[in-house]
């Protein structure tokens, strides 16, 4: 296929993916067994997912995003009571560079799985598995 093909099909999945993720944009989405993104997070609902086996985080969403009402901080404090790794990925919503791709890739090959990763709704955390993942940066 030629790079414009392939461009075209990757964007009509990232678009897919970010339909169905702004439905849902409170819940929590699985993407493969290893990973699973989700969005608005208050510190109640971030505790209640540290429960559900979690053993890495990275939240993508900038402390000063607005309506954003945990910081990252907070998130930290909770994750670290039941010993889990929290990474402060901030990511520009509708600005991901290769640069964030390739810091994203870093932290999922080398984190204890399955990660969450958190943003407003879930679908910069999405597009940024996805790119890595199509460019065959991710180790599974």
């Amino acid at each position: 296929m030629t790079k414009s093909i392939l461009k075209y099909v990757f964007c009509c999945v990232l678009i897919c993916s970010s339909i169905s993720l702004s439905h849902a944009q409170s819940d929590v989405q699985t993407l493969n067994t290893k990973v699973s993104v989700a969005g608005q997070m208050n510190a109640a609902k971030f505790s209640q997912l540290m429960w559900q086996g979690f053993k890495s985080v990275i939240v993508n969403r900038p402390d000063q995003e607005m309506g954003n009402v945990v910081k990252v901080s907070e998130l930290r404090n909770i994750a670290e009571k039941s010993q889990i790794s929290v990474i402060y990925q901030p990511v520009n919503s509708g600005k991901i560079s290769q640069t964030d791709i390739l810091e994203f890739a870093k932290y999922y090959n080398e984190l204890p799985k399955p990660i969450l990763i958190i943003c407003r709704s879930g679908a910069r955390s999405s597009a940024l598995f996805h790119q890595a993942k199509f460019q065959g940066l991710l180790h599974d």
